[in-house]
């Protein structure tokens, strides 16, 4: 069996779009059943499973929030967040899928939260605002140079959606909306600041 350090992982990744804008002038239905298969080329493959991991992390922090029952979440932001966390796990079935036989396992990688990260109503948008930060300039990067068009049109999905759970979480936390443009982050970059929230289990060679 081989052996993935986790930043080697999240640095490097495992190894017809023209018919979408006539399709936006159709229903939801009709549209999302025309959108193209991903088909992840080379590096496209880096920033998928990038996503892949980064959103478990992010779905995590959302679900140790809800669990927090005395965090003083109002009962309005607990349904917010645990249709967030909801949407989190679609999008990760959707990046597996992308992903094909190279998705990572969903064992591969436990998220560890720092001690105390969620047990009161700021740390936990303080935290879950950094994850969707980071996601929205990895997947900024992954819009701007992914090679595969249709692979480009779902990270740019996800983008939108995390733009707009960067916006609830600030306005939540009482802070102005985002002003100025977000940066791009290469995953170099981006999975040093990850490795922190996350955990591999360790590996046995077969005897």
């Amino acid at each position: 069996m081989i052996e993935l350090d986790r930043g080697e992982f999240l640095r490097l990744g495992a190894g017809g779009v023209v018919g979408v804008t006539a399709a936006g002038l159709l229903g939801p239905a009709a549209a999302r059943a025309q959108l193209p298969a991903p088909a992840p080329q080379e590096d496209d493959i880096a920033f998928l499973s990038f996503a892949a991991v980064a959103e478990r992390a992010s779905r995590d922090v959302y679900r140790a929030a809800l669990r927090q029952r005395g965090a003083g979440l109002s009962a309005r932001e607990r349904r917010h967040l645990s249709r967030v966390a909801s949407a989190k796990r679609a999008h990760i079935q959707r990046l597996d899928r992308a992903l094909g036989e190279e998705a990572p396992g969903a064992d591969d990688f436990v998220t560890v939260l720092p001690d105390g990260a969620v047990t009161t109503r700021a740390r936990a948008l303080a935290l879950a605002e950094r994850l969707e930060t980071l996601l929205v300039r990895v997947y900024l990067n992954g819009v701007g140079y992914a090679a595969d068009p249709a692979t480009r049109l779902l990270l740019g999905r996800l983008l939108a959606y995390d733009a707009q759970a960067v916006t609830w979480l600030r306005v939540a936390a009482g802070k102005a909306s985002p002003a100025g443009l977000q940066t791009p982050i290469d995953l170099e970059a981006a999975g040093e600041a990850l490795e922190g929230f996350l955990s591999t289990p360790d590996f046995q060679d077969d005897e």
